[in-house]
């Protein structure tokens, strides 16, 4: 029956499960503290006054060139995978708010498996996927935020895709019939209470979409 409601689903919305086609990467998720334009990836602030530390953080789609190929131009967003990842301090909860109009199958509040309707244009401006609400235990310093790509489950479906670097996967729209074209993209990370000049060197994707020869610069 689970399979049956997902097979229905993704009738009505773009999910990168259903892609077969990887086209290489495109752009990058940049981990913010604040929302688009003014994103924010390093940030100091101070405990609540009952002994945790509470932090938004922000998944931002952004670089995205625009491309053109089977369907036309490649503009909308259809559905992405991402999963936040938490390191240097004990996390108590997570709060997770998909920003977009969407259908999430993600398994925990970290995980996104979404599907978007209608799709979201992802060229000419940053865009803002979802939003997580982090609440940490105790003072929390060095605490770093990045993407995890075992969260993932459709690159390693999709040939070319296994192994690119990719830390969050997305397709286009059901409209635009680019929903089988599956697109990697890096991870810029965000730093919470650095005790020194924190290291943003973002996680990139290797495969160029040049190289890859599905679509190309319009």
């Amino acid at each position: 029956m689970k399979i049956l409601i997902v097979t229905v689903v993704a009738a009505l919305v773009a999910l990168p499960a259903a892609a077969t086609v990887f086209c290489g990467c495109n752009g990058e998720v940049v981990l913010s503290f604040t929302e688009p334009p003014a994103m924010t990836s390093v940030l100091e602030i101070e405990l609540t006054e009952d002994g945790l530390t509470s932090v938004d953080v922000y998944a931002v789609l952004d670089g995205v060139v625009e491309l053109e190929g089977p369907g036309g131009v490649f503009l909308d967003l259809g559905g992405f995978e991402l999963e936040l990842r938490v390191t240097g301090a004990e996390v108590i909860a997570v709060d997770k708010k998909v920003l977009i109009p969407h259908r999430d199958f993600g398994a925990r509040p970290t995980q996104c498996l979404v599907g978007t309707d209608p799709g979201a244009r992802i060229v000419g401006a940053p865009l803002a996927l979802v939003r997580w609400r982090v609440v940490l235990k105790g003072e929390a310093q060095d605490v770093r935020f990045d993407l995890d790509p075992a969260g993932m489950l459709s690159c390693d479906r999709t040939p070319e895709c296994e192994g690119c670097g990719a830390s969050a996967v997305y397709v286009g729209s059901v409209d635009a019939r680019q929903e089988g074209y599956l697109f990697g993209a890096g991870c810029v990370p965000a730093v919470l209470n650095p005790s020194a000049k924190p290291d943003l060197t973002p996680a990139p994707c290797n495969a160029d979409f040049v190289e890859a020869g599905v679509f190309e610069v319009r």
